[in-house]
C-alpha cells in the first residue's frame, strides 16, 4: 500500500509503535517504531492524542468564593475615668515637688571660719589665699626635700623564640586528563541500543539506515550478519565495517588523508538523525539478520 495508506493503517491499531510492518528487502517483519520514515509521519499524531487524553483526564477546579466578614468593634473601654483622675493626681504631685525644691531658704548662709579655729574670735590670724592668687610674701620658702631614685634595672633580655618547625608541604596529586571532545572515539556499550537500524542488500553490498539516538556524531558502525544456510541460521566471522556513502574510499586515499590531516572530521550521522552506511557483505542470502556489536563516533559535549 502507499506510505500515507499505511501511516492511517498504523494510527488505526490499537498500539501503533508496535505494529509490524514489511516491505521487500526488509530481513522480517519490523515495528513501526524502528522504521525511521513511518515513526517520524506517526509521532505528531500520537503526542497530539496524548495531550488530548491528559486534558480529558485532568480535574476541573472548583469555584470557590469568600465572603469577607467585618471584624467586630471592639467594646469601648470602661477604665478611662480612673486613668484620668489618676493623672490628674500624679500632675498635683509633680507640681508640688517642683515648687519645694525652687522655694527659697530663708536661713542665712553659714560664713567660713579660718583654719585652725572654731569661732570668729578663737581663729589665728592666718590668712587663706583665693584659688590662683600669689602666696603672700611673710610666708618661708619652701624647702625641697632631697629626693632619691631607685637603682636603675638593666633592662630585660629579649627572649630568643623557639624554632619551629616548617610548615607541611602539600603535594598535589596529578588528576587524569579529562578526554578531547574533538576525538573520534568508541561509542559506550549502553549508547548502542540506541541506534536503531534497517538493513537491505544491494547487490553484495550491505545497505543499513540507521536512526541516531545517541549524543554522537557516528562515522562507522560494525555489524554481524546473520545468512540463512541449508535449514540454519549462521553467524559471519568477522564483524563488517559499514562506512557513510561520502566516506567510502579505497585503502590508499585512506592512508594518504591519515598522514595529511589525521586530526580530520570524517562524515557521520549526527545526533537524533538518519543515515546511511554502506559496506561490501558479499552476496545477497536468501534471509539473513544483522545486528550493531560496535560504533565509533565524536562526542558533541
Amino acid at each position: 500500500m502507499p506510505l500515507n495508506q499505511l501511516v492511517e493503517s498504523v494510527l488505526a491499531q490499537k498500539e501503533p509503535r508496535a505494529t509490524l510492518v514489511w516491505r521487500k528487502g526488509f530481513a522480517d517483519w519490523t515495528r513501526a517504531e524502528d522504521i525511521p520514515e513511518v515513526e517520524r509521519r506517526i509521532v505528531p499524531f500520537l503526542a497530539r492524542k496524548e495531550e488530548e487524553e491528559a486534558a480529558r483526564r485532568a480535574p476541573r477546579p472548583e469555584s470557590t468564593s469568600v465572603s469577607a466578614r467585618p471584624e467586630a468593634a471592639p467594646p469601648p473601654s470602661q477604665s478611662i475615668p480612673a486613668l484620668l483622675y489618676g493623672g490628674i493626681a500624679a500632675g498635683v504631685a509633680a507640681t508640688g515637688f517642683v515648687a519645694w525644691l525652687l522655694w527659697p531658704s530663708s536661713e542665712p548662709a553659714p560664713q567660713p571660719l579660718p583654719l585652725g579655729g572654731t569661732s570668729a574670735d578663737t581663729a589665728p590670724a592666718v590668712v587663706i589665699p583665693a584659688p590662683g592668687a600669689a602666696p603672700p610674701s611673710t610666708l618661708p620658702p619652701p624647702t625641697a626635700a632631697p629626693v632619691t631614685l631607685p637603682p636603675a634595672t638593666p633592662p630585660p633580655a629579649a627572649a630568643v623564640p623557639a624554632p619551629t618547625a616548617p610548615p607541611p608541604v602539600a603535594v598535589a596529586t596529578p588528576t587524569p586528563a579529562a578526554p578531547r571532545l574533538d576525538r573520534e572515539m568508541d561509542l559506550p556499550k549502553p549508547d548502542l541500543i540506541k541506534l536503531r537500524q534497517v538493513a537491505a542488500w544491494s547487490g553484495t553490498t550491505l545497505e543499513l539506515t540507521v536512526y541516531n539516538g545517541t549524543a554522537f556524531r557516528v562515522t562507522e558502525v560494525f555489524v554481524t550478519v546473520q545468512r540463512f544456510v541449508g535449514d540454519d541460521m549462521v553467524d559471519d566471522e568477522n564483524p563488517i565495517r559499514l562506512l557513510p556513502p561520502e566516506g567510502s574510499v579505497d585503502a590508499g586515499v585512506a592512508s594518504l588523508l591519515n598522514k595529511v590531516a589525521p586530526e580530520r572530521a570524517k562524515p557521520g550521522v549526527n545526533p537524533l538523525d538518519t543515515g546511511k552506511f554502506v559496506g561490501v557483505a558479499g552476496p545477497p542470502p536468501e534471509a539473513f539478520r544483522c545486528q550493531i556489536v560496535a560504533a565509533r563516533g565524536y562526542p558533541t559535549r
